[in-house]
């Protein structure tokens, strides 16, 4: 077996794991309000680009319009997004959507817990193991064209 081979059923364990485990685990707020993985795409667009009109949300996401204008008005009644008149426009049917501090508060909690959870699998690593581990992950977002994404893109 190759070394790229092993490398790759070695990230296939460690992100399969990631998503089995660290992602059910941190997702307790997400399931108690009820969001699927349609708003939470939403969300999740908008925490990085701060606002968005539907339009925008689904070519950006490739979702058919009536899916995202049904998913909005879910994160209206959750109180997680706004929509105010796009003052970029002279449409006064365009609509600017951005997220509400409570939804920013939901995303906030759930990258703290991923992270908590994280530290946790790593505590009793070594020091050396440790910057080897930072220097794998580094190249991981690298090669993988990540640097930036959900975290990092906004709160940096």
């Amino acid at each position: 077996m190759t070394v790229k081979r092993q490398t790759i059923e070695d990230l296939t364990v460690v992100f399969g794991y990631g998503y089995a485990h660290i992602f059910s685990e941190v997702t307790e707020s997400v399931r108690k309000m009820h969001i699927s993985k349609e708003q939470m795409a939403i969300i999740e667009y908008l925490y990085i680009h701060n606002e968005a009109t539907p339009t925008e949300l689904s070519t950006e996401l490739n979702v058919h319009k009536s899916s995202i204008a049904h998913a909005l008005r879910k994160l209206t009644l959750k109180k997680l997004i706004s929509t105010e008149k796009n003052k970029l426009t002279n449409d006064k049917r365009s609509k600017l959507i951005s997220l509400t501090p409570a939804a920013a508060e939901l995303l906030d909690e759930f990258i703290s817990n991923i992270q908590n959870i994280i530290g946790e699998h790593i505590k009793d690593i070594s020091e050396e193991d440790t910057k080897k581990l930072r220097e794998a992950a580094r190249t991981i977002i690298k090669i993988t064209n990540l640097n930036g994404g959900l975290y990092n893109e906004t709160r940096a």
